[in-house]
């Protein structure tokens, strides 16, 4: 199994973040497109060689699909700006969070053929798609509705981005998470939160936390989907204001032991229910 993080996790500068999670043990960074504002692409890229990093992905990019018809082909424009800089820093995995604009009007159909042409544009540069639905999408707010305009669309080159706090969050039933073949299952980003009273995205921004650290069971969100086979990458997504006034390093130790302990428990088969056999004395 191989451990990612993301740089959103962490505070400081990009180099700081990246020494961190590499000291930690991880294998590489999910890289947030703002965390390159004090570095250059070719800086970064570097970086992530001399350090021994896989730049596993770049992210995020928003609202695309569902859109108003003028507005797709500025998006489609800028979309092939992020896939020269991808290029760049060597990373071949794009990922398009659901769109959450009041905008998105469009049925189904029109949706899926927006990710298939977004995937095919990708497939034109070696790229590929990971499809996250967050849990305030306005059309796509679970992964069940994530994989569906997946397969709605057709195209190989996109994979469902599983998030552990965007289903639990939710109360969204996770069991049927069995059902999405492994190999079409992009990445899986794992964070805890404490339950609150605030809005889900809110809530999601600012209050996530380590596993074991709040009040979901990841654990429980995971084992479905190990106990089918998946054995892709599982990363760290925290996007906490308190973490980021943390030093980095002892942080992302932290997140190691705790992606592992979750893992680890996840992967034990649970209890079988039903018949209950008893000790027989003579």
């Amino acid at each position: 199994m191989d451990y990612y993080m993301g740089t959103v996790t962490l505070g400081g500068s990009l180099p700081d973040k990246m020494e961190a999670i590499a000291d930690a043990g991880f294998s590489g960074i999910e890289l947030m497109e703002w965390d390159l504002q004090g570095s250059s692409v070719p800086v970064a890229r570097t970086m992530a060689e001399d350090l021994g990093l896989e730049i596993i992905n770049y992210q995020p990019l928003r609202d695309f699909e569902g859109g108003p018809r003028e507005q797709l082909a500025p998006k489609l424009d800028r979309i092939e700006r992020i896939f020269d800089s991808m290029e760049q820093l060597r990373t071949s995995t794009l990922i398009l969070c659901s769109n959450v604009s009041d905008v998105s009007d469009l049925d189904d159909e029109e949706v899926a053929e927006d990710l298939a042409l977004l995937g095919e544009r990708a497939a034109a540069r070696g790229i590929s798609i990971g499809y996250e639905a967050l849990s305030w999408g306005l059309r796509v707010n679970t992964f069940r509705q994530a994989w569906r305009m997946i397969e709605l669309s057709g195209v190989g080159n996109i994979g469902l981005v599983l998030d552990s706090f965007h289903t639990l969050a939710l109360n969204d039933p996770f069991e049927d998470l069995s059902d999405v073949p492994p190999e079409r299952i992009a990445l899986i980003q794992v964070s805890d939160a404490p339950r609150m009273g605030l809005d889900v995205k809110s809530w999601s921004r600012h209050h996530r936390c380590l596993p074991g650290e709040g009040d979901f069971d990841v654990a429980a969100f995971l084992a479905p989907v190990l106990a089918n086979g998946y054995d892709g990458p599982i990363s760290l997504e925290i996007f906490n204001d308190h973490y980021k006034m943390r030093p980095p390093a002892p942080l992302a130790r932290q997140g190691m032991t705790a992606l592992r302990e979750v893992t680890s428990t996840a992967m034990v088969p649970a209890p079988r229910e039903g018949r209950q056999f008893h000790e027989h004395r003579i």
